[in-house]
Parts: C-alpha cells; sequence; structure tokens
C-alpha cells in the first residue's frame, strides 16, 4: 500500500461525503441544541464514541450535556434533545433509549448512514451521512470514513451553537477540562 495515497484517498472521501451532508439538516440540529434545557448523547461502537464528541463540545460551551449510560446522568424529561449516533440506525440498545427518550417528552435526533432506519422513523431531527459504496458490505472498512465525517459534523455544530452563542474560542479554553 502507498501510504501517501491512501492518506490522499481518505481525504477526498472524507470530503465528498461531507459535501453531500445537507445543510438543512445541521442547521436544524444546531437550533435542536440550542433550544434544548439539555443535551444527551448516545450512541454503541464508533458511533458511540465519536458521538461523544458533541458532548463535550456542548460542554466547553457552557451548555448541560450528558452522556447516556454514565452513573452520573439524570432522568430524561420534556425540553430535553436526545442525540443518537448510530451508522446503521438499527443498533437495538439505541432504538430502546430513542423509545425512551420520546416517552419521556424529550425530542430526538439521530445522526445516521442510513435514511428510513427504525431511530430514524422517531427522529425530530436527523442528519444522513452517506456512506461511500465500497464501504457498504465490506467487512474490512468498517465505515472509516462515516466515522471520521461524524466528528466533522459535530465540530460542525459546535461551530454553529458557538457563533449563535456568541461564545468564543477563550470561553471553550475557560471550560476545558481541567483535572487532566
Amino acid at each position: 500500500m502507498d501510504r501517501v495515497k491512501e492518506r490522499e484517498r481518505m481525504a477526498r472521501q472524507d470530503l465528498e461525503i461531507l459535501m453531500k451532508v445537507d445543510q438543512g439538516e445541521l442547521d436544524a440540529m444546531t437550533q435542536a441544541i440550542l433550544d434544548a434545557s439539555r443535551i444527551y448523547v448516545a450512541g454503541w461502537g464508533r458511533a458511540g464514541l465519536t458521538i461523544r464528541v458533541l458532548s463535550m463540545d456542548c460542554s466547553q460551551m457552557g451548555l448541560r450535556t450528558h452522556i447516556v449510560g454514565d452513573a452520573s446522568t439524570p432522568a430524561v424529561k420534556e425540553g430535553d434533545l436526545v442525540v443518537i449516533g448510530s451508522g446503521s440506525g438499527e443498533t437495538e440498545t439505541m432504538k430502546v433509549i430513542a423509545a425512551r427518550a420520546k416517552k419521556f417528552g424529550a425530542k430526538l435526533g439521530l445522526i445516521t448512514g442510513k435514511r428510513d432506519s427504525s431511530i430514524g422513523q422517531l427522529a425530530d431531527y436527523e442528519i444522513y451521512i452517506p456512506r461511500p459504496e465500497e464501504e457498504k458490505g465490506h467487512p474490512d472498512m468498517m465505515g472509516g470514513s462515516f466515522y471520521h465525517v461524524v466528528v466533522m459534523v459535530c465540530d460542525l455544530l459546535r461551530g454553529y451553537a458557538m457563533e449563535e452563542l456568541h461564545v468564543t474560542t477563550a470561553d471553550l479554553h475557560r471550560n476545558h477540562n481541567n483535572l487532566e
């Protein structure tokens, strides 16, 4: 493998996917984040790891945020937003969490690689990230570019929210974890 060419291929693929994400979906999710009393994030596997970026960013902007499954996560209620990261939109545990979020009156957001998924049918907001053809059904790919773009989408949501809230990079640094 030519490692330099592989980096170039990956960067081109990530850009191509990111440019296919619908701006209206990004804007709607940003507004949902801004409107929420509290933001909860949930995901499993790679999606769970990447969606945590959104919670960290919300925290550093001064928003109230929690990661579903952490022992300190309070009960969800009306006015809250639960954002699930799920490549398939069919992850069993996330389907249960989505249904419970709706049961307790929370709005539901989904960042996914599959339209018309079970979770998507419950979602109030959805950001669809198209998967490249070579990742579909290819056991060695495991959605690499999809997850890269999830992180970029979370970064965009942070940037859009910062702009609306008039939060600066200096504000983010003041709220950055200082226990590390």
